[in-house]
């Protein structure tokens, strides 16, 4: 059986990580939390997800009661890389059931069962929303928990609290301590109670260290590299290789599907926040400036190939490539890209030629590879 601390090991092993103590420390007490969930489920007396609200849910007097995790930190110390061996060990070899949601995709699923709820005439549509996305789960994980505005806030600050109230058990990724969480957010006094239920039902644990694994692996890459050919093919290949193996420690790469308010667009191959699409599925399809916007939150970096020289004949396509680098740009997203000419030569049109230069400003900037701060 594989626990994470486990996976990690391996992972050191074979060159793909180097040590890191916190690391290490987290990935027993993810270790631990497997241990304890698997030990609850055995008792004949735990009831579980599945029977409804008020009809079994949740625990009984003399349940053991299991906390979760919050771990937070700095960007590129690897919380999502944790995460995933937890996701990865928990589900394959102890036979939990485990539901992941990228933070942003379960704020997008509860408002859909909220308003699905309330189109059912349901007055109060918490036990409805919870039983949605958590049934049947063991343990649910939340990567990148970020609360900014008030409808968020109070879905969440009600759903979620009563799932741990009941004995769910929760662990969570987030640049931010609990008490951080929607700081200076309008009418936050009512969100407390969820913050207060992090606390009490889950261990705040921080994972400190100065060592930013995600800039490291970017060290030494090209941003652009063109023409379109074999070499540049290759060399957007090996930097996929080496950001998906140094931040995921041996996670393979997989499609990513991100929900775009009702619409999806899949990610052929992502691992750690770094993904991977070609131009024309990204650029080529009806979206808009705030779906590239969700993109850019949900990533820590694109790598985008096969970009043509953007003539008029793609002007649609060359408007959404614009918005694309306008919101990895504000995200602080990095973006490595394989493109038929060089940045200065990359827009042929006429079109966008007063606003194009900014973007080739951005592309400029960010061909030197910044991250997230």
């Amino acid at each position: 059986m594989m626990y994470p601390s486990q996976q990690l090991m391996a992972a050191l092993a074979s060159g793909q990580l180097e040590e890191d103590p916190e690391q290490l420390m987290l990935a027993k007490k993810l270790d631990a939390l497997i241990d304890a969930v698997v030990a609850r489920k055995s008792q004949k007396t735990w009831r579980g997800w599945g029977r409804g609200w008020g009809r079994g849910w949740g625990r009984k007097a003399d349940d053991v009661a299991v906390k979760g995790l919050y771990l937070w930190g700095g960007v590129g110390r690897g919380k999502s890389m944790l995460m995933d061996y937890f996701v990865r060990g928990a589900a394959a070899d102890f036979g939990l059931a485990v539901k992941r949601f990228h933070f942003h995709d379960f704020m997008v699923a509860a408002h859909e069962s909220v308003h699905q709820a309330r189109q059912s005439n349901k007055s109060d549509p918490t036990a409805k929303v919870m039983r949605a996305l958590t049934e049947g789960a063991d343990v649910v994980c939340f990567d990148e928990m970020e609360v900014r505005d008030i409808a968020d806030a109070m879905i969440l600050a009600r759903v979620m609290a009563d799932y741990m109230r009941l004995g769910g058990v929760v662990i969570a990724t987030s640049n931010r301590h609990p008490d951080d969480l929607y700081k200076h957010g309008l009418q936050r006094a009512r969100f407390l109670p969820f913050i207060a239920a992090l606390k009490e039902f889950t261990e705040i644990v921080e994972i400190c260290g100065d060592v930013d694994w995600r800039r490291r692996a970017l060290a030494g890459l090209v941003g652009w590299y063109h023409p379109l050919n074999a070499a540049s093919a290759k060399a957007l290949g090996d930097a996929m290789a080496q950001l998906s193996g140094e931040l995921s420690g041996g996670i393979e790469a997989h499609p990513l599907a991100v929900s775009l308010g009702g619409r999806t667009l899949t990610i052929p191959k992502a691992a750690s926040r770094v993904g991977w699409i070609d131009f024309a599925d990204i650029c080529g399809v009806p979206l808009a400036a705030a779906d590239y916007l969700v993109v850019a939150e949900r990533f820590a970096g694109l790598l985008v190939g096969n970009i043509p020289p953007l003539t008029d004949a793609l002007q649609n396509e060359a408007r959404r490539f614009m918005w694309l680098v306008d919101a990895l740009y504000e995200k602080k997203c990095f973006l490595i890209a394989s493109a038929e000419t060089d940045i200065n030569g990359l827009y042929q049109g006429h079109q966008w030629q007063a606003e194009f230069p900014r973007t080739q400003s951005r592309l400029q900037e960010m061909s030197r590879l910044p991250i997230k701060a």
